[in-house]
């Protein structure tokens, strides 16, 4: 079997050399999984290789046919994986191909359209891609396999959905090994599965459903050892798609950390909803490690917060931040503009409050209705759900990686809005928070502090090798900038003041970011 992680290898254009590689969480699971089933697999990363059938070629001469080839799909990836699956059905005629991710499982009737493509999972995986695999190379039936969609005749079926994976401590241990730590930052873990919340924008739950599931504190801290003693990793994010929803098992693991002392050899990153959490329970994961703290803030507006069924309020939020703030977190969050009902105020409101709460990272997304949400249903309703190629437009940071010449169409524009007032309102959010002094030290001076999102240096060596693509980026950042002049300024298409313009430049000359009073 052959795991294949689709991926455009241009995925974030611009900013693509500065970004740390992210191992393939799910087909690193799956080939432990495998491995400790004695299940022979392989896996290829599109982000880092580029013969992927050149590779697929020496990985066949030891296997014995049916070749089982399975993709991991996220939306933006489609087009990659389709490419790619239809190649090797051509080469290889009588494989089985499966699809799985957040994409397949939203829609498996548009995967199985292509006919090379003979099933797709939905959902979780562990359990039925190793049955299936028995099947597919006994000559056995799969149709009766749960999380299973497969043509039949003219049409498709669906099989049901079992209760997803209750016990994740019975998943070996992730295989770190198996990714070069000089190609992968190696340093993650997840320590939980699902989220109980709504949020209409959110695609994870596609897959690992809304019942929270978490791991024992010692099987977390059995891997953490693993992490600093093989691998050398003392800064350690949680992949978590919400870490703080059980308090009692947050405890257990600052006990347990503790008790390793491991607080006092690794920092450690999370992420959490605001209303999860409290000034105790922060002080005291700051106490034993964890130093940096993501908080998807999403809106300024507390009306846009209501309507995206967040089940927390802005009120909640900025509490939090400031709590985080004042003990000392390297605080991170995200914004969404051009959700449903979104104006040109809602978004100066979000990056006026990204100053206010002092935030040391901070991304403006644009609102992308990912299929399997609700935002997709709201932007389909609406007809204005605009899918660009094989949905090669559906990246929620396209405003800033994209090329000032060439600019990626959104996927979806709430009403009373235009796609030019919507970019140009991120490009100012962008330059008015980050040109300050001070964060601008941060990028280059501490490029793993926090989310360890820009790795631009390093050190000397690697500040060399990537001079030519820093002097590409700033061009293009120059362009950028230039372009949100001359359209906002001059031809005034945003009717924006040159005071508000020049207002960008305001960090520039503070020692530090203005702190919200309280």
């Amino acid at each position: 079997m052959i795991l294949i992680n689709s991926s455009p290898k241009d995925a974030l254009k611009i900013f693509q050399p500065f970004l740390p590689i992210s191992v393939p969480v799910g087909i690193g699971t799956l080939l432990a999984v495998a491995q400790k089933q004695g299940i022979r697999a392989n896996f290829i990363d599109e982000q880092v290789e580029d013969d992927i059938f050149g590779k697929v070629k020496r990985f066949t001469k030891s296997m014995q046919p049916p070749y089982i080839f399975g993709f991991s799909i996220l939306t933006v990836a489609f087009k990659n994986a389709i490419f790619v699956s239809r190649r090797l059905k051509e080469l290889y005629p009588d494989s089985f191909i499966v699809f799985g991710g957040p994409h397949p499982s939203a829609l498996p009737e548009e995967s199985l359209a292509y006919g090379h493509v003979d099933a797709v999972i939905r959902g979780e995986a562990e359990v039925v891609l190793m049955d299936l695999y028995r099947r597919v190379k006994e000559g056995k039936d799969f149709s009766g396999l749960e999380n299973l969609s497969y043509r039949k005749g003219s049409g498709f079926v669906h099989n049901r959905i079992s209760s997803f994976m209750e016990d994740i401590d019975s998943l070996p241990v992730f295989p770190y090994g198996l990714f070069d730590p000089k190609k992968y930052d190696l340093g993650f873990i997840v320590s939980s599965r699902g989220c109980p919340y709504r949020c209409i924008f959110c695609s994870n739950r596609i897959t690992t459903g809304k019942k929270y599931r978490y791991r024992r504190a010692e099987s977390i801290i059995s891997e953490l050892k693993i992490l600093y003693q093989r691998y050398g990793q003392k800064f350690v994010m949680f992949l978590d798609d919400n870490f703080c929803v059980s308090k009692q098992r947050v405890y257990e693991l600052i006990e347990e950390i503790k008790k390793n002392g491991l607080d006092k050899k690794m920092t450690f990153s999370f992420q959490s909803r605001g209303d999860n959490v409290d000034y105790k329970l922060l002080s005291d994961l700051f106490s034993c490690g964890f130093k940096s703290i993501f908080f998807g803030l999403e809106t300024a507006s507390e009306e846009t917060m209501k309507m995206i069924q967040k089940d927390e309020t802005v009120a909640e939020c900025i509490e939090a931040c400031r709590m985080a703030k004042k003990i000392g977190y390297y605080l991170s969050a995200t914004f969404i503009y051009g959700l449903p009902k979104d104006t040109h105020q809602d978004r100066m409101d979000c990056v006026r409050l990204s100053d206010a709460l002092n935030l040391d990272m901070v991304r403006y997304n644009n609102a992308t209705p990912y299929p399997g949400t609700e935002l997709y249903n709201i932007a389909k309703k609406e007809n204005r759900l605009n899918i660009q190629g094989i949905y090669e437009n559906f990246i929620s940071v396209s405003t800033f990686i994209e090329n000032p010449f060439k600019k990626i169409p959104f996927t979806y524009l709430p009403q009373g809005n235009t796609e030019d007032q919507i970019r140009r309102d991120i490009l100012y959010s962008y330059f008015k928070f980050y040109f300050h002094s001070a964060r601008i030290r941060e990028i280059f001076a501490k490029p793993d502090q926090g989310a360890g999102w820009f790795k631009a240096a390093g050190n000397i060596f690697a500040l060399a090798r990537k001079a030519p693509g820093l002097f590409v980026l700033a061009a293009a950042l120059s362009l950028k900038f230039a372009q949100f002049f001359y359209y906002s300024v001059i031809k005034k298409e945003t009717a924006v003041s040159l005071k508000f313009f020049f207002s960008v430049f305001e960090g520039l000359w503070q020692k530090k970011p203005k702190q919200e009073e309280s």
